[in-house]
Order: C-alpha cells, then structure tokens, then sequence
C-alpha cells in the first residue's frame, strides 16, 4: 500500500533558475601576432580580452580586440577593433571587425562579419570587410583568411559566488 502512494505521487522536472553556488570564470589578456591574407598579405598586431565561464557541459567564451594591420608593398595601414563569441568548447566563433584604413591619401571604413575556429591560442577567422567606395584607394583586402596567435601574459581566475537573499 505505501509502494502505491509513493508511486502516484506527483513528479515534476523543472528547471531552476537559481545560479549555482559557485560561478568559475577566466579572463586573459595579451597580445597577439598574426597573418591575413586575401588579394595581398598582411601582417597584424594588437591585444585581445576573453572572458570565459567555466562550465563543464558548454564553457561560453566572449573576447575585444583592437590592433593594428600593414600591408608593405602598398604602404596601407588599417587599424580594426572587434568582438568574437564561441557558444561552446568545439564550436565556431562568430564575430565582427570595424576597420579604418588608410593608404595615408585617402581613408575607406568598413565591417566586416567574421567567422572562425579557435584552439588554444591559435585563431583562425574568415569574413568579407563592407568598406566604404573608393576609386583611389582600393590596394586592400576585403574576402580574408586570416590566422593569429595569442601569447596570454595575464589570466585572471575567479570564483562568482552567488548572493543570498533574505
């Protein structure tokens, strides 16, 4: 008789909205060095921030970046800031990149949507750079493939503890 009542009772699965005690999360810092290539090849220079939480089933990573690119033959300086998102451990990242460039006569803006593929501090992106029209200016790059290693020089871990209510 009590195998009954245990058995009729009413079960329900729902999901909690309360965080969990403790919210592990990671933010690196440091320069990175890298390649693009499209019509012409160009080297990059500059710094991204990741910030990542750490979660065993889908650790989610955000990151900025700024810095700065020069392709030589054409004397053509750009200068890109930008923002990227991994939803998951193996899954792709997908971003945008704004862009001033400049072949130091005449300056095109841009943007570009990004997508990509990131292991450890290697980075390897794709997109098409939307720049403003130009006649004289037009030695730069807008398909491009490029690749850029990350040196972390800072990583900052912490532990989110959730608040209690009273």
């Amino acid at each position: 008789m009590l195998g009954l009542v245990l058995i009729s009772l009413p079960i329900s699965a729902q999901k909690s909205n309360k965080k969990p005690l403790l919210d592990p999360s990671v933010r690196k810092l440091g320069p990175y060095f890298g390649l693009q290539q499209g019509k012409f090849l160009v080297g990059e220079i500059g710094m991204e921030a990741q910030f990542k939480e750490i979660n065993f089933k889908r650790p989610k990573t955000n990151a900025l970046h700024a810095g700065l690119e020069y392709n030589i033959p054409n004397n053509a300086l750009g200068v890109n800031a930008g923002y990227w998102h991994k939803a998951s451990r193996f899954d792709l990242t997908y971003g945008f990149d704004v862009t001033l460039r400049s072949n130091f006569k005449t300056e095109r803006y841009g943007i570009a949507p990004v997508i990509g593929y990131k292991i450890f501090g290697l980075h390897v992106r794709a997109g098409y750079m939307f720049l403003t029209p130009s006649k004289l200016f037009t030695e730069t790059n807008q398909l491009f493939i490029n690749a850029r290693f990350i040196l972390v020089n800072r990583r900052d871990f912490k532990w989110n503890k959730r608040k209690k209510r009273n």
